[in-house]
C-alpha cells in the first residue's frame, strides 16, 4: 500500500491536469466553501472521501479562467498514476476558530498483486515445487490447495 498526503496528490493532479488538458494550470487550491456539505462536519471538521464522489474539492487556476476539481477527477488523476489500484482518498477541512478552513488530502494506494489460481494450477504447481526441492513453497503450496479443495 502506498500513502499520499497533501502535496504528494496536488503534483499528482497538476502532472494530470497538464496532460489531460495540454495548459499547464497556474495554480490548484482547496474549495472551502460547503454549504450544502455542513452536515458531514465532525468536531469542527469536514471529512470527503470517495462518497462523496461529485464534490467539488479544488480549483484548478489557469491563465485565463478557473475551473473546478471534483473529488471524482482526482481519483482519475490517481488511478491514471496507479494503474489497476484501489484508491481510498480524504480531503478534511478544519472549521475550528483557527483552522480556517484548511485543507489536508490523503489517499490510501493498493494494489491487488495476489493471482487467483484454480486447484489443477496450483497442483502443477505443487509438481514443480517439488521438482524444485522447495520446502517453504511446498507447504504454502499445499496449504492453499486444500483450502480450495475442501
Amino acid at each position: 500500500m502506498i500513502r499520499l498526503e497533501t502535496q504528494d496528490i496536488l503534483n499528482i493532479s497538476m502532472k494530470q491536469i497538464a496532460t489531460i488538458f495540454k495548459m499547464k494550470p497556474l495554480e490548484l487550491r482547496f474549495v472551502t466553501d460547503f454549504q450544502g456539505e455542513k452536515y458531514l462536519l465532525t468536531n469542527d471538521k469536514l471529512h470527503l472521501s470517495n462518497q462523496q464522489y461529485w464534490a467539488k474539492v479544488m480549483e484548478c487556476v489557469f491563465d485565463d479562467h478557473v475551473r473546478p476539481v471534483l473529488m471524482c477527477e482526482v481519483l482519475y488523476f490517481l488511478r491514471n498514476e496507479f494503474l489497476e489500484s484501489d484508491i481510498k482518498i480524504c480531503f478534511s477541512y478544519d472549521y475550528a476558530e483557527d483552522g480556517n478552513g484548511e485543507a489536508t488530502a490523503t489517499a490510501e494506494v493498493s494494489f491487488n498483486d495476489s493471482a487467483d489460481l484454480q486447484p489443477s494450477e496450483i497442483a502443477e504447481l505443487i509438481d514443480f515445487a517439488l521438482t524444485l526441492q522447495d520446502k517453504q513453497w511446498f507447504h504454502e503450496l499445499t496449504t492453499k490447495y486444500k483450502q480450495l479443495t475442501a
